[in-house]
């Protein structure tokens, strides 16, 4: 069941900011990501707080090996998915065109406490970035 391979990444992780390597940007002074199942479906909330002081909420949900998404308010990808590799490794996919500009994947620990989430960015005609950010288990 894919709710049984989501039950593991479910919970508040916390940015560990020393353990993170950022290629592309300042790395937040904090942040946290919020994972909930509802009905099957992952729901992501992302809070962050920037360098700067600056304060970031996001969110989006996706159904995991469910179908493409399609996005509208975002002018920078149209379409998003979201599949398992393996039973420890949640991948999401932000599409434009049909392209992946931007793909994050979310490792979880053998002991489940540490959720590593390495996102890479495409920019078409100049370069890759990865971003890697380590993430802690609120208990």
């Amino acid at each position: 069941m894919i709710e049984d391979k989501l039950a593991p990444f479910l919970g508040t992780w916390i940015l560990d900011t020393e353990e993170s390597d950022f290629e592309q940007g300042e790395p937040p002074k904090s942040a946290t990501l919020r994972i909930e199942d509802n009905f099957g479906m992952a729901i992501f909330t992302m809070n962050q707080v920037a360098a700067d002081g600056e304060v970031t909420n996001d969110s989006f949900e996706a159904m995991p090996g469910g179908p493409e998404v399609k996005l509208g308010k975002s002018g920078l990808v149209d379409a998003m998915r979201l599949v398992f590799q393996g039973d420890r490794n949640l991948v999401s996919e932000a599409r434009r065109g049909g392209l992946t500009i931007m793909k994050a994947e979310r490792e979880l620990s053998e002991d489940g406490n540490t959720l590593t989430v390495t996102q890479t960015v495409h920019l078409v005609d100049v370069a890759s970035f990865k971003n890697i950010s380590v993430y802690r288990k609120s208990q």
